[in-house]
């Protein structure tokens, strides 16, 4: 058993231990997070998870939005959804894989607050071991100072997925699931995005390297959290020739159905595809990573010149293929090809589109996207958009990068 405070030098001090006692865990049986119950004192909050074997852990805090993070080696979740509700000072709580051999919870926080002790019971007869935490609320201004990366919690590339060896010759098809790890995505009915698009991502993969022309490349093929950025930079890695994002969106208000597609731009085609936009580019933020700061001007406005070419071959892309899509799956009513400001759509030499297959919160589509053979038909019908657009699009975009 260890426990500790909580400051930013404890929460490397327990990544270090992490580090030094990571290898040994994994290797035995993958240890599981079997419950979570809460409890109130005064204005104190305890947060106790069951966790067997015992297992090491680090925590810290973050802010702009406000969240409690809590690193472990990789551990099965499985706590049942009724124990993640009305829990004092946390408004969600998100976990999943982070990185190959590590795990996070995420709780999005609703005030400041701070961990006043944080300690591991180890297990004993029947009893499971047990990760405890302490919350208690603190001022705005010491949870700012306190908040932050450790360094070590910072997330590391994995490295790209490797290119297929038959690729030589063939146009890189980069696909890219949405969301992954502790960022499920929209979610309804027990369906969770970053599942529904992982599905149709490999279904999609399996049609395009069937085809002599191309070859597809994953940019996750698991459920593990890959940054927005890291997205991009693995198309890049692939050197690929056009990507493919792949999502599903849930309505805030309003009612809608049916297979859409986004280009990238500056201004949204209404306020619903904004809203998504800032919902989508997010989602690093949801997983507990951090990216460092945007370009400088001048790297800026390179990328602005090189998109102009790129975004028209996007835009000839986004409608060839919603145009054999509409041939074969419902697409959205008004507009189905539309246009938001994604940051996974800004690699400024990559003709890049969005996929939104439909909408988890319409029964209707929720039905069809966990649908093998919709997904099959609509894999296939993208697939020949993709051809469509090879007919019109600039041979530089096709030659091997």
């Amino acid at each position: 058993m260890f426990a500790f405070g909580l400051g930013r030098w404890t929460a490397i001090v327990a990544m270090s231990l992490w580090a030094t006692l990571s290898g040994a865990v994994v290797a035995q049986d993958v240890p599981a997070v079997s419950g979570l119950r809460h409890g109130t004192y005064e204005d104190r909050v305890r947060l106790t998870l069951d966790i067997a074997p015992e297992t090491a852990f680090s925590i810290f805090t973050l802010n702009e939005p406000d969240r409690l993070v809590i690193d472990f080696p990789a551990l099965e979740w499985q706590v049942p959804p009724e124990m993640l509700k009305n829990i004092p000072y946390v408004e969600t709580l998100r976990y999943g894989l982070f990185q190959r051999n590590r795990a996070r919870l995420v709780a999005m926080l609703t005030a400041p607050v701070r961990v006043e002790r944080a300690f591991t019971i180890p297990p004993g007869g029947s009893e499971p071991g047990r990760l405890v935490i302490d919350l208690a609320p603190v001022s705005r201004a010491i949870f700012d100072d306190t908040a932050g990366w450790p360094e070590l919690a910072r997330w590391r590339d994995g490295g790209p997925p490797a290119v297929p060896v038959e690729a030589e010759g063939r146009a890189v098809v980069v696909i890219d699931p949405g969301h992954g790890g502790p960022d499920p995505g929209a979610t309804a009915n027990g369906v969770t995005e970053k599942a529904v698009v992982l599905d149709f991502s490999k279904r999609l993969a399996a049609i395009i390297n069937d085809h002599p022309d191309f070859v597809a490349v994953l940019t996750r093929e698991k459920d593990e959290f890959v940054p927005l950025a890291e997205r991009v930079a693995r198309a890049h890695q692939a050197r690929a020739n056009l990507m493919i994002s792949v999502h599903a969106d849930t309505l805030l208000t309003g009612v809608a159905r049916g297979f859409s597609i986004y280009t990238l731009s500056e201004k949204g085609t209404d306020d619903a595809s904004e809203a998504l936009a800032r919902r989508e580019n997010r989602a690093d933020l949801l997983a507990g990573a951090d990216l460092g700061g945007d370009s400088d001007d001048i790297t800026q406005l390179l990328i602005e010149l090189a998109q102009r070419g790129t975004s028209v071959e996007s835009v000839k892309l986004a409608e060839a293929v919603i145009l054999e899509v509409a041939e074969d799956v419902e697409v959205l009513r008004t507009k189905p090809h539309r246009q938001a400001n994604f940051r996974v759509l800004k690699a400024p030499d990559i003709p890049s589109i969005l996929l939104e297959l439909g909408f988890l919160n319409s029964a209707r589509d929720r039905e069809r996207l966990t649908d093998p053979v919709w997904q099959d038909r609509a894999a296939r019908a993208v697939m020949q958009g993709i051809e469509r657009w090879t007919a019109s699009a600039s041979p530089g975009f096709l030659s091997p990068r």
